[in-house]
């Protein structure tokens, strides 16, 4: 950010901060800046019938790609500028401490006795299809499991959301299928909440959709680099292999059938298998789309490491409308809300706390977990569950971290 352009203030906000304590350089930035700059909104900047344009807490990148029409609207209600907050640093060892209470407090939205017979059962089926062929009775197997999987869904669709990343890359194929059946039933459910057949049909081609990854040679698979174009040639078939597969079981079901052979179609036309572009890509193939990406860059895998979900999602919406359907992107980013589950914020009470819920329709105040004092830094004996949703006096000041590993490139072999 450029000292020489930009008017900098330094002061105690009191709407930030309850006890009135500064909390962090604030620069007070120019409309004619605001393309350029870096930071996180400090003051909600609303027009004057007071409705918001940018909220209080939020990273401005969020909104990269509206920010010229944001400007603009900031012009035409005489708002001459916007109160950025300067990130402030945590050390590693803060990051770690905190991650950890969320993630040894014992709490799971399915059990690990339900996920591991999934992962089991789809591993088995890929293991069988690798060495033999198909057949009705793993199609049948995997019917089954889409059933009991639907069942937890609707009865907790935040579950989406709580499963954990995989770490090894020998059991990732299994691990991903599992995360894709899920979070394509979430977004089905997002989008057709009352046809829960609909859901059942989409979990289902979840779990399948890279049943054709079980003919990829191993090599290929697990590269630890780049695929060369040969290579990445071999890697296409898998869609078009998975539907051969699903024709010669009796899967006639278009849905399930839409997700094998469509989910790496994109919304531009430049997908494949068929180069498919806009609504002419069946829905299922469009919401498993967006989940293929979504799971595989949150992944750690031989030839990359993981990435946050806020990452994750920056980079899904950045490609709506070019990459992914733009609706089944926002459903999404409303799912996760700004600071997706993981994420380590900072209050306006002074404490730090880790995102432990999505935040719904309202993407700026999710469910927070505090296990220390804002004042004395003592841990709490009993951690402290804030639904910021219902305490409007405290928000998100500023976005700390994330727990897990970061990595700002985009590149993703699903």
């Amino acid at each position: 950010m450029r000292n020489d352009i930009l008017m900098q203030e330094n002061f105690s906000d009191k709407a930030l901060g309850e006890d009135g304590e500064f909390q962090g350089a604030i620069i007070k930035t120019p409309l004619d800046a605001l393309l350029s700059s870096k930071g996180i909104v400090a003051r909600d900047v609303k027009t004057k019938k007071g409705a918001v344009l940018l909220p209080a807490g939020v990273d401005i990148s969020m909104f990269a790609k509206a920010m010229k029409t944001i400007i603009e609207q900031m012009r035409h209600n005489g708002i001459k500028h916007v109160y950025l907050r300067v990130r402030q640093e945590i050390s590693e060892s803060d990051v770690n401490r905190i991650i950890e209470k969320v993630y040894s407090d014992g709490s799971e939205m399915i059990t690990k006795e339900k996920a591991a017979s999934v992962i089991k059962g789809v591993g088995n089926m890929f293991q069988n299809i690798r060495e033999e062929d198909i057949t009705p009775e793993m199609i049948n197997m995997v019917s089954n499991m889409s059933t009991e999987l639907t069942k937890d869904l609707l009865k907790n669709p935040n579950l989406a959301f709580s499963l954990g990343k995989v770490k090894e890359a020998d059991e990732y194929t299994f691990v991903h299928s599992f995360n894709v059946a899920i979070l394509t039933g979430y977004l089905a459910g997002k989008l057709h909440p009352d046809d829960n057949e609909y859901i059942q049909r989409v979990v289902m081609g979840g779990l399948l959709h890279d049943m054709g990854k079980a003919k990829i040679p191993m090599e290929i698979l697990n590269k630890p680099g780049p695929l060369s174009s040969e290579e990445f040639a071999v890697m296409k078939k898998h869609t078009q292999m998975g539907m051969v597969m699903a024709l010669k079981t009796d899967v006639r079901d278009p849905v399930i059938i839409h997700i094998i052979g469509g989910h790496h179609e994109k919304w531009s036309g430049k997908g494949y298998p068929k180069g498919s572009k806009g609504t002419d890509i069946p829905e299922p193939a469009r919401i498993a789309a967006v989940a293929d990406v979504f799971d595989a860059l949150t992944a750690k895998r031989v030839y990359k490491s993981s990435m946050s979900s806020r990452n994750a999602i920056s980079l899904i919406l950045n490609d709506a409308g070019v990459h992914f359907d733009a609706k089944v992107a926002r459903e999404l980013l409303v799912g996760l809300g700004l600071y997706p589950p993981g994420s380590i914020v900072m209050l306006s009470n002074g404490r730090s706390g880790v995102v432990v819920s999505g935040s719904g329709k309202d993407l700026i105040r999710p469910v927070i977990m505090v296990q220390e004092d804002g004042n004395s830094q003592n841990e709490l004996d009993v951690p402290v569950f804030l639904d910021l949703k219902i305490t409007p006096d405290i928000c998100i000041t500023h976005f700390i971290g994330h727990g897990e590993k970061r990595d700002f490139g985009y590149s993703v072999r699903s």
